[in-house]
């Protein structure tokens, strides 16, 4: 696939990449290019065509679009601001052996192709494009943080952004200070107990710490006394997920929130204050 039809094929992605496609096409067709040398080139032409030629829907090959887009676009604003492309082994292709990129460039096309949730795609691109940037993250580790990121839901990734920007970005918001189970007069909506299984399954895959409080159940958490853990906070630096909109975030936030419906809490409490 020349590079003409690899442009033309990423402008199928627009509707999702949107302005991306200029930068990235800068990457593709401009000096950038030359900058990035021949191994991303040589990758790009390869899967790309290869990709596009199995059989896939017309949004799968949208979203295969969209997703080389960002990872051009990123790589081009990076060499555009003087980084340099890892060059230890990472694109070194042996006898009997694919590229340890071209795999990863692959398994980061496939899993956004399938993307129903199409916001994810363009923080799950993030984790080829840092990659080719950062000798300190392995192969192993690049597609450990791939396959936990299609895991989650793109809620998920609203609720990591948050916790990840809090101090900066919602240093007013004050969310859940107690235990529910506190509170004999709680009714949850379906959405609220959902969210509060999401902060649940989240801190049991060691992405948010609940700095070994008891947590028996979902009711048990504390949201917020929450924070990263390491795992979260290379998902959040990888994945760029302080680029999350506050608008996405926003509905979590209120969601976690003590209600003044549901009274006192059995300790006297009022969202971890005494009712003086």
């Amino acid at each position: 696939m020349a590079n003409d039809k690899i442009i033309s094929f990423m402008k199928k992605g627009a509707e999702i990449s949107g302005g991306a496609i200029g930068s990235a096409i800068g990457l593709i067709g401009g000096p950038a290019g030359a900058i990035a040398g021949g191994g991303l080139g040589v990758i790009a032409t390869q899967l790309l065509t290869e990709i596009v030629e199995r059989s896939m829907s017309n949004r799968q090959q949208v979203r295969v679009a969209a997703t080389s887009t960002f990872i051009f676009d990123g790589v081009n604003r990076r060499l555009i601001a003087g980084e340099i492309i890892r060059t230890d082994d990472f694109f070194e292709q042996k006898i009997f052996e694919r590229s340890k990129a071209e795999e990863l460039f692959e398994g980061v096309l496939l899993k956004c192709s399938n993307q129903f949730q199409e916001k994810k795609i363009k923080f799950i691109s993030k984790i080829f494009e840092h990659t080719i940037f950062d000798e300190t993250i392995s192969t192993e580790t690049a597609n450990q943080i791939l396959t936990i990121a299609n895991s989650l839901t793109y809620r998920k990734l609203c609720l990591i952004s948050f916790y990840g920007r809090r101090a900066s970005d919602f240093p007013t918001e004050i969310l859940m200070r107690d235990v529910y189970t506190w509170y004999p007069q709680i009714v949850f909506s379906t959405n609220e107990k959902l969210l509060i299984q999401d902060l649940y399954e989240l801190i049991n895959m060691d992405i948010l710490d609940n700095h070994n409080m008891l947590m028996p159940n979902n009711k048990s958490i504390y949201p917020d006394k929450l924070t990263l853990t390491e795992i979260g906070s290379t998902l959040y630096q990888v994945m760029n997920l302080n680029e999350i909109d506050n608008e996405d975030i926003k509905p979590a936030i209120e969601e976690l929130k003590y209600k003044p419906e549901w009274g006192k809490s059995t300790n006297e409490t009022i969202n971890g204050e005494r009712n003086t």
